[in-house]
């Protein structure tokens, strides 16, 4: 299916060691690592059953911890990071042209740091499909939920649905009516705000323990969500944190 705007279509695992990161997603979440060409440079990728899912490298400068990105496609990465700055966000990386399109990384109010994307080739776009060993989900941790919310609708053009949940309000991102990712108050005192990936896995309680055998560490041991299913937040063995979820049969 051709990307849509407003919807997540593509993701990268940002790590202070790409080589150990590599080692523990294949065994974690059982990708295969690929090289592949991208015009003069050659890309590492994450792939599962022969479907690429996701990219690996080192940060683009000293300093950044291994992080999850993820990148939002838009209609026009230039006036949408426009919009952005606008509405009370920043740019960390202006609009750029890469082999695969047009790319930008701004951050919201609080902080949270998102890539903007459109493809080169409209026609060839198409979605990795959302079962194991995929993205199942993407949410926003803010420690400003207000403001990053209202940044969201103005900027971005997305359609908030509150969700009451036992510990307070759960946000649905929505674009012409369907569900694209999800936003809560950062739950985790003193962390920054962050958008957090989740991989669809078929067991989480074995894939924890998976991890940890690779170095990872569970940052949120396994729980269960009614309607929404088990899962857990770890971080992989160079510190990027992520989640796994298997929803309900």
């Amino acid at each position: 299916m051709a990307y849509n705007t407003n919807q997540f279509c593509w993701h990268g695992c940002i790590s202070t060691n790409p080589d150990d990161a590599a080692s523990f997603y294949s065994k974690v979440l059982g990708w295969d690592v690929q090289s592949v060409e991208m015009g003069d440079d050659t890309a590492t990728m994450f792939a599962n059953a022969g479907v690429p899912r996701a990219h690996v490298m080192a940060p683009p400068m000293e300093g950044i911890p291994s992080h999850w990105d993820n990148y939002l496609r838009v209609d026009d990465v230039d006036a949408a990071t426009k919009a952005c700055v606008e509405h009370g966000g920043a740019v960390m990386v202006p609009g750029t042209d890469i082999a695969p399109g047009r790319f930008s990384v701004v951050t919201s109010p609080s902080g949270a740091a998102i890539s903007l994307f459109h493809e080169a080739d409209e026609a060839a776009s198409e979605h990795a499909p959302n079962d194991v060993g995929g993205v199942h989900w993407v949410e926003l941790h803010s420690t400003d939920i207000d403001a990053d919310l209202a940044w969201l609708k103005a900027a971005l053009g997305f359609e908030i649905d509150t969700m009451p949940m036992p510990n307070g309000n759960y946000y649905i991102l929505k674009a012409n009516g369907e569900q694209r990712g999800g936003a809560t108050p950062q739950q985790n005192p003193g962390a920054p705000s962050m958008w957090l990936t989740w991989f669809q896995v078929a067991d989480v309680d074995g894939t924890v323990d998976t991890a940890s055998d690779a170095g990872g560490q569970a940052l949120m041991p396994p729980f269960d969500v009614p309607g929404v299913g088990r899962m857990s937040i770890l971080s992989d063995n160079t510190g990027g944190v992520f989640g796994v979820i298997t929803p309900p049969a």
